[in-house]
């Protein structure tokens, strides 16, 4: 990938390129944040020394807050299961989903990404629909089909770290677990400025790191869960889970809004898990990516239509 100093780039491939020379990642400490100092964001026009004056983490659990309090998640994602695949934005799957936490109503538009014609399936709440682009006509579904029950909906509404739906209170008591139980989690690099195709944005590289825990063992993804869990909501009823393992971390680049705080787009990977010696455990370990749009403040979308459209990322800088 192409660095780049203080705005986004076009890497070599057209795609977006967001990693700066230098990384940016573990400049600040999980376990603070300085809140007072999001005021900077206030000005109309912000400079290099505005940001530097942001606190990285008081950033990120203000985005996380922001996120993990709307009513309605309305996402795009795509994901890439070979890391040639991710570098050259060319998705395996691609889905659209729009799930309300208020009414646990959901809608879903989930195909190939790479097979134009090929046919997409729909989920209209609870029930499954499947649409042939390339005879353009609905084709009947097994009643055996479970890709649309209530209990899957978790695998396609958030991005797979965050979650919906929470109030005020419970999203502060999940923040203070992360904040305090699983203090080193949450890394997040320096706030950077961003512009591409004339919208500004806050870049934010934040890395979800596996802690040790009782036992010598290194807890990453399901610490996410575990914190989720203290704000007294039930991850089945409120549908809500991780993607990767229990030992498997995140390294996340974010586009956030600076004035509404709420994420635009994210790239994510997984990371692997630790050994005891707290060094990555490569073997077996493959590798896993996504990209997400977040369509927020969000609304339900209507998926399921007369004549759908297939789930596509609109990326930013690539046209697609």
């Amino acid at each position: 990938m192409i660095s780049f100093v203080a705005v986004i780039a076009i890497g070599g491939g057209g795609m977006l390129v967001w990693r700066l020379s230098g990384g940016g990642s573990g400049e600040a400490a999980a376990g603070e944040a300085d809140a007072s100092s999001l005021e900077a964001l206030k000005k109309g026009s912000l400079t290099d020394g505005d940001l530097a004056k942001v606190d990285p983490a008081a950033l990120f659990y203000a985005s996380f807050k922001a996120l993990t309090t709307q009513p309605v998640m309305h996402i795009t994602m795509s994901s890439y299961q070979e890391k040639a695949e991710f570098d050259k934005n060319t998705p395996k799957y691609v889905w659209e989903s729009g799930y309300d936490y208020r009414t646990k109503k959901w809608q879903l538009a989930w195909g190939s990404g790479d097979d134009d014609d090929g046919p997409v399936s729909y989920c209209d709440d609870n029930e499954s629909h499947l649409y042939s682009f390339m005879s353009k006509k609905w084709l009947p579904v097994s009643r055996d089909d479970t890709m649309c029950a209530q209990k899957s909906a978790y695998r396609y509404i958030t991005d797979g770290v965050s979650a919906g739906g929470l109030t005020a209170e419970q999203a502060e008591v999940w923040i203070r677990e992360l904040r305090t139980e699983y203090e080193g989690l949450v890394n997040p690099g320096r706030v950077q400025p961003a512009e591409i195709d004339g919208r500004k944005y806050l870049r934010l590289v934040v890395d979800i790191k596996p802690t040790k825990r009782a036992g010598g063992l290194y807890i990453g993804g399901q610490s996410l869960m575990w914190s989720f869990k203290k704000t007294g909501l039930d991850p089945q009823a409120h549908p809500y889970s991780y993607t990767g393992g229990m030992g498997t971390g995140f390294h996340i680049e974010y586009l956030i809004d600076p004035k509404s705080l709420l994420p635009a787009y994210a790239e994510i990977e997984l990371t692997p898990m630790l050994g005891e010696d707290g060094k990555p455990r490569l073997e077996n370990f493959d590798f896993s990516g996504w990209r997400v749009q977040y369509h927020l403040p969000g609304k339900m979308p209507e998926l399921r239509t007369a004549r759908p459209e297939r789930p596509a990322l609109d990326w930013p800088g690539t046209g697609n």
